[in-house]
């Protein structure tokens, strides 16, 4: 049966959001009739996507991938010493939900109460994640044993430990603890800021299966119903107004391969409401295309202007991180024979993973630990002014926020084929707050053309210093780690040879155990591949000492190296409209009627979080808010989700094997 031309809603963009929006009111009521639109392929049973250890292989941009799009800088960026960033972000019906690293991770109380917006904050919010008949399914069944009640156990996100946790993850821990970061068996309470912890995952522990939102929300109501029309492979050009009511949308194929380049739309009506749940770089484009944004663009490209609102595209914020790699020993378990293409390696991994996922290798993103982190009066003495000023403003009275956000990956994540053989693992932290703040709006009505993009990474120049900071902090923790060998020098600073702070590579000793064959193990010409100092366990370390020097070398390497964590979010910010704001707190778009957005571009600051959780409540509150318009309950338990288990709506800690 093909799709019909009009239905009750019509939601754009199938992320985590988008899903959430579309099952949750098709599920409330089967005579409802909802069409949800991606741009993307369709994820169900995708073995590429269900497979968590494998999801570094959606992230490639090699021409054949088709599961994110790739955002380059319009321009290059003198902040990034010339460099154009690249942003991707997720093509795949799920969104990022169905591509990401699966790292479960929630925002601070304060992220909420900062968007000062009535229903939003902390308190509102807290009983949408962990009430089990209504919005405690947001939170999942939390499979981690915790010593606090604030998640929840029978909705139809799954989140644990993954199938197994390293011996890396621990020897992390200990380092982390013996730098001033103590342990915890929960940082991701709403208020813990300083800290590390076993790190749980988006990860159905009974199956081994990524947990994502499209199976979660859609997959389970379209296979007990039938009023939700899913059409995935369709770009949603426009919103089609009446007046400035929104009754409908066009898309396109998501190519422009026919019709002589010209793009063919089809036109589907919406009875009651649109949602717009394309994400931060999709959503302010879609509005634009259809008249609502600033008055001079509309006019500069022969748009109509519905509703004149010059925040639409302003704003765009990210998470900005820099990855650092270390050795470990020949010893360690790690994911790089299995990443570089070792078929034998490859062979035994996928195996387990047809045995027994629920305990294969593959059932983890070997990302098994973190922390979150604050720095210390000393350290903020020498973080400098403009850092210090935004201390002082945004985070001094808020204790519950972290700066900076570190974890461990067990491999080394980057291209191995141009790695030297050995055992790797990743430092990968984050910023959590950036002051930067860039901009995206469409260059055409067309939807196939390019925008102008800039991400604005680091133009404000206080985010050098804690990038800076958390770089010294996880060199220190991989130092005092059993498992350290050395520094891969090619991720590392270009310090001075001479400098103390200079990166040292393998040690011999290791590498002689990793190539005992080859006749150049040993022979080190000039310095910057020095060799490094024997593995001794006794040995307890000084801190690094840094000069001016060696931080000049590091800020060129945060300018070099500095990388998007794909947690875009702020371009149609929820605030006032005579500050910029482009929807309110009942997320309808100002000056229009019918319309909402529905996705992490609605938040007017930043969240401290991998953002897959974010995107799950703003969905929920998001249908809680349509639903109650509509007259309608939202039902719990939401439907069955596919390949899982009926939660049992009790704490639960992980399986016996």
């Amino acid at each position: 049966m093909g799709h019909p031309d009009e239905v009750d809603v019509i939601v754009c963009g199938g992320g985590p959001a988008g899903c959430v929006v579309a099952g949750r009111l098709a599920y409330a009521d089967p005579s409802l009739k909802v069409m949800l639109i991606e741009g993307g392929a369709n994820n169900r049973d995708d073995p590429w996507v269900y497979r968590p250890g494998i999801f570094v292989k959606n992230m490639q941009r090699d021409g054949i991938n088709d599961k994110a799009k790739f955002y380059v800088d319009t321009m290059q960026s003198s902040h990034l010493r010339g460099r154009q960033s690249i942003v991707p972000c997720a093509n795949i019906l799920g969104g990022g939900s169905s591509i990401n690293f699966q790292m479960y991770t929630r925002a601070s109380a304060s992220d909420w109460d900062d968007f000062k917006s009535p229903g939003w904050t902390a308190k509102d919010l807290l009983p949408l994640m962990k009430r089990a008949r209504f919005f405690l399914m947001m939170r999942g069944r939390f499979f981690k044993p915790t010593n606090n009640d604030s998640h929840g156990y029978d909705g139809p996100i799954a989140i644990s430990n993954g199938g197994t946790i390293t011996a890396l993850a621990q020897d992390f821990l200990r380092a982390s603890d013996a730098v001033g970061i103590p342990f915890s068996d929960d940082i991701q309470d709403l208020d813990t800021s300083h800290a590390s912890e076993i790190w749980a995952k988006y990860i159905n522990r009974h199956t081994g299966r990524r947990s994502d939102a499209a199976t979660a929300y859609v997959h389970s109501v379209m296979d007990v119903q039938s009023n939700l029309y899913l059409r995935t492979n369709a770009r949603v050009s426009r919103v089609i107004f009446e007046g400035n009511k929104a009754v409908g949308v066009a898309y396109v194929p998501a190519k422009n391969r026919a019709n002589g380049g010209q793009f063919k739309e089809t036109i589907v009506r919406a009875r009651k409401c649109v949602v717009l749940s394309s994400g931060t770089l999709g959503t302010p484009q879609i509005l634009e295309r259809s008249g609502v944004g600033s008055k001079g663009l509309m006019e500069k490209l022969g748009l109509n202007c519905v509703s004149d609102l010059p925040g639409v595209g302003e704003q765009y914020q990210d998470h900005y991180t820099t990855l650092s790699i270390y050795r470990v020993s020949n010893e360690s378990t790690t994911l790089d024979d299995f990443l570089r293409g070792d078929k034998e390696v490859q062979k035994e991994l996928f195996q387990e993973w047809e045995v027994s996922p629920e305990k294969a290798r593959l059932s983890s993103n070997a990302i098994d630990a973190g922390f979150k982190i604050r720095p210390t009066e000393a350290e903020l003495k020498e973080m400098g002014p403009e850092f210090n000023a935004l201390w002082d403003k945004y985070f001094k009275d808020k204790p519950d926020k972290p700066v900076m956000f570190g974890s461990i990956v067990s491999g080394a994540y980057a291209d191995h084929a141009l790695l030297p053989p050995g055992k790797y693992i990743t430092m990968f932290q984050y910023l959590e707050y950036p002051a930067s703040r860039g901009k995206i709006h469409i260059s055409s009505p067309d939807p196939y053309k390019e925008p102008t993009f800039d991400s604005g990474f680091m133009n404000d120049k206080a985010d050098f210093a804690p990038i800076r900071w958390s770089y010294k902090k996880t060199r220190e923790i991989a130092r005092r780690m059993d498992a350290f060998r050395g520094e891969l020098t090619s991720h590392h600073p270009h310090f001075h040879p001479a400098s103390p702070a200079a990166a040292r590579d393998i040690d011999i000793r290791t590498a002689k155990e990793l190539l005992p064959n080859a006749f150049t193990v040993g022979i080190h010409m000039g310095t910057w591949h020095r060799p490094g100092e024997p593995y001794n366990p006794d040995l307890v370390h000084d801190e690094i000492k840094y000069t001016e020097e060696d931080d000049k070398a590091i800020d060129d390497w945060i300018s070099d190296h500095v990388e998007t964590t794909w947690h875009s979010l702020g371009t149609c910010a929820m605030k006032p409209r005579e500050q910029g704001g482009v929807v309110d707190e009942r997320l309808n778009v100002f000056g229009t009627e019918n319309l909402k957005c529905v996705d992490l571009s609605i938040c007017p600051d930043n969240l401290g979080t991998n953002t897959y959780s974010s995107a799950l409540l703003v969905g929920e509150k998001g249908a809680s808010l349509i639903a109650e318009e509509l007259g309608l309950k939202i039902k719990v338990p939401h439907a069955p989700v596919p390949h899982a288990p009926i939660p049992k709506g009790v704490p639960a800690t992980q399986q016996v094997r």
